[in-house]
């Protein structure tokens, strides 16, 4: 009987401890939080909310005005794809529009991002290169 009791300690410690963390959505700002790239249609990068970066493209929008962006490490974008983490800064501009100032390998760069939608699970935006 005593086996069969730790078993079910056991059992259940480990199922407890499998559980997701729930993914946190300021209701004030859902920018804000880990998006992975997903796909790009009709010349809009669509991106998901996930906990953690994924080996692609992806942003840490922070809600101090800071942003995490992982792009590909290097000028040569030829498979196999390496990918770093650039540290930068975002601020809003106007509605749907916003300020990108991030480091790259190259030095620094800043463009804006015209988003299309913001979902709890999907982030749809437009690139704008600044020259």
């Amino acid at each position: 009987m005593n086996k069969i009791s730790l078993t079910i300690i056991c059992l259940a410690l480990l199922f407890s401890s499998c559980t997701k963390d729930k993914l946190i959505i300021d209701p004030d700002n859902p920018l804000i939080g880990l998006w992975n790239y997903s796909d790009f249609r009709n010349n809009t990068s669509v991106y998901a909310r996930e906990q953690k970066f994924a080996e692609t493209q992806g942003y840490i929008f922070n809600s101090d005005g800071s942003l995490t962006e992982r792009n590909i490490e290097g000028w040569c974008a030829t498979p196999p794809l390496s990918f770093a983490d650039n540290r930068g800064e975002w601020s809003i501009e106007d509605d749907t529009l916003i300020t990108v100032n991030v480091e790259y390998w190259g030095g620094r760069r800043t463009y804006m991002l015209d988003i299309e939608s913001v979902t709890a699970d999907s982030l749809r935006l437009v690139y704008i290169p600044v020259e």
